[in-house]
């Protein structure tokens, strides 16, 4: 079945514009995945909602369910994938096929601050989706319950592809625009995904915090392309994509939503990756991240997708995806075989015939006899690793290490460095695990290149137009506006929508960016960035240079008793053995009492 948190909410709109937001009481377990009993070489997404739909795979080959429109009740389609209708309900031909989309750009933002870090634990990942159907889709299928069992649907066939790869999706929320859109959809799909993620950040996070959104739409894209997505984008502002639904089936909307959740997770086409090999051949579906699908839908994630995903996954702006639903936010009941442990369940490895574990009884999803535990990094052999046990490396200058506790088998929530340490051998001052400064970011919007050493006074159209004269107080504040660089390249690497300006200091060019409203990344990086070291004990912050007080007090470790250091949120990070939240209590005490 689809998971769906606790606070899972539907949206849809009323005649005259009213949002109508409602908590389901009861939701029926009319999802389902699984396998085709006595096929081991088999895979199965199935929908019971009203009739039997969904797909299932038996030795290389997959089918296709669906209830017959109008015909007898209890009578259904079963056809295999390459016999599914395409884009624009047209049989597409031999060899035809449908873009998904060009190698997305990577977003600067992302490009900044590259660490090397150690090995990635790869725990289990989950991504809390908010899923929105736009009116055209709405249209198309007529009645709102349709199109939520559609979507729902959809989110199960996407679920299914992702968890080979320990990553989970969950869906909290879905919205169908059912009488407008509340941004233009528009058939180019450039510009329907960046309508799209600029609504997600003013309108979508406000009233319903998530990570990653994505959008299923009937219109229909220009040309054979089907989908669009940035790349390493999740947990961040642009997380999000935008889909056309092309195929009668669902398993088509879901194939795109996969490939496209696939690149904000980091991951490349395919094709564009030096001797990547998809072990599935085309004409069998071949694997999610091709840079186009042919007749028949994929199966399965590459191995270099999957390297993709847990590279970008070492980066600990994405730590969102951490946070595993607990046992009370999952809604309508424990269900023992979904590989989500609930109330009243110790383990849940999935069903019998998928289960290998030797820690856990899938019949009754309890752990067995002599067992502590079944999953978690802080987990082996069935027991919990001793208290102090490393179980997250720090991957750079402003990460910390996370020990396992001793009391249970997952390891506690990442976090950073205190805001405010010094990091990069003094060149800068830590923010939310990153080390930000006026380098980075000039290499990510020209390219190549570096800050001016010296703050340089920029004309006044460049200032505030409003103020006549600098004061000394501006003059300090130079440093954390408009971003000058020194970089032989002409223009800056990405975006459209700006002009670049250039200002001579002595023999030196200097180089700043004029974004207009529609410049996207480059006028996201024109400026700044928060948390730049603007002096001595000085940051960038608000736009303005200041002390770093402005994170807090300096003496916030003083509560952890020498026993552990503040972390970003000014909470105690303990020492390996010692108990949160003031780090003066040694675990082994608390276990032994």
């Amino acid at each position: 079945r689809a998971l769906l948190g606790q606070h899972y909410t539907e949206t849809h709109y009323s005649a005259n514009g009213t949002e109508i937001t409602e908590q389901p009481d009861t939701q029926d377990h009319c999802f389902y995945q699984g396998h085709v009993r006595g096929q081991p070489d088999s895979a199965a997404s199935i929908s019971t909602c009203g009739g039997l739909s969904g797909f299932f795979r038996v030795n290389g080959t997959t089918f296709l369910l669906e209830p017959l429109e109008g015909a007898v009740a209890g009578r259904h389609a079963l056809y295999r994938a390459a016999h599914l209708r395409g884009k624009r309900g047209t049989c597409r031909e031999p060899g035809a096929s449908l873009q998904y989309d060009r190698e997305p750009q990577i977003p600067a933002a992302m490009k900044l601050y590259r660490w090397k870090s150690g090995p990635v634990q790869k725990g289990p990942r989950y991504v809390e989706l908010v899923l929105v159907a736009d009116n055209q889709e709405f249209r198309k299928h007529k009645d709102l319950r349709t199109v939520q069992n559609r979507m729902k649907e959809i989110v199960n066939h996407v679920d299914k592809l992702y968890q080979p790869l320990r990553l989970r999706v969950a869906l909290i929320g879905l919205e169908v625009w059912n009488h407008k859109d509340k941004i233009t959809v528009s058939p180019n799909p450039e510009v329907t995904l960046d309508n799209f993620l600029h609504w997600r950040e003013s309108e979508l996070l406000r009233k319903k915090p998530h990570d990653n959104a994505q959008l299923i739409t009937g219109v229909d894209f220009h040309g054979n392309t089907v989908g669009l997505a940035k790349k390493l984008v999740m947990c961040t502002r642009d997380s999000g994509g935008v889909n056309q639904d092309h195929s009668t089936n669902p398993i088509g909307a879901a194939s795109t939503m996969a490939h496209e959740m696939g690149h904000n997770l980091g991951m490349s086409h395919d094709e564009d990756v030096a001797g990547c090999r998809c072990p599935v051949p085309k004409a069998d579906g071949g694997c999610v991240m091709a840079g186009s699908v042919g007749l028949v839908y994929p199966k399965l994630f590459s191995r270099c997708s999957e390297q993709d995903m847990w590279q970008f996954l070492g980066d600990p702006r994405t730590s969102c995806l951490l946070n595993a639903p607990r046992a009370d936010e999952l809604y309508g009941g424990p269900v023992c075989g979904n590989q989500f442990v609930e109330r009243g369940e110790q383990c849940d490895c999935g069903t019998p015939q998928e289960c290998s574990d030797r820690c856990c009884n899938a019949t009754t999803c309890q752990l067995r006899e002599g067992a502590e535990c079944a999953r978690g990094e802080c987990c082996q052999d069935c027991k919990v690793k001793a208290a102090g046990t490393l179980c997250r490396a720090s991957k750079n200058d402003c990460d910390l290490a996370e020990h396992c506790s001793g009391l249970s088998a997952e390891c506690p929530e990442d976090v950073f460095q205190e805001n405010g340490i010094s990091c990069q051998h003094g060149s800068g001052y830590c923010y939310n695990g990153a080390c930000p400064s006026h380098g980075e970011q000039c290499r990510a919007l020209w390219g190549a290149g570096r800050a001016p050493s010296l703050p340089i006074l920029l004309p006044q159209q460049l200032r505030d137009p409003g103020r006549a004269a600098l004061t000394a107080v501006s003059r300090r504040d130079v440093k954390c506006g408009t971003l000058l660089c020194l970089s032989d390249n002409t223009q800056p690497i990405l975006g459209t929508g700006y002009y670049s300006f250039g200002y001579y200091f002595g023999r030196f060019k200097c180089k700043a960016v004029i974004a207009g409203s529609d410049a996207g990344e480059a006028a996201e990086l024109r400026l700044v960035p928060t948390g730049a070291k603007c002096g001595e004990e000085m940051v960038c912050y608000a736009g303005r240079c200041q002390n770093l007080l402005v994170y807090g007090d300096k003496n916030c470790s003083a509560k952890c008793n020498n026993h552990g250091v503040c972390n970003h949120r000014r909470e105690c990070h303990c020492d390996p053995g010692w108990a949160a939240p003031y780090c003066e209590q040694e675990i082994s005490g608390i276990a032994a009492g």
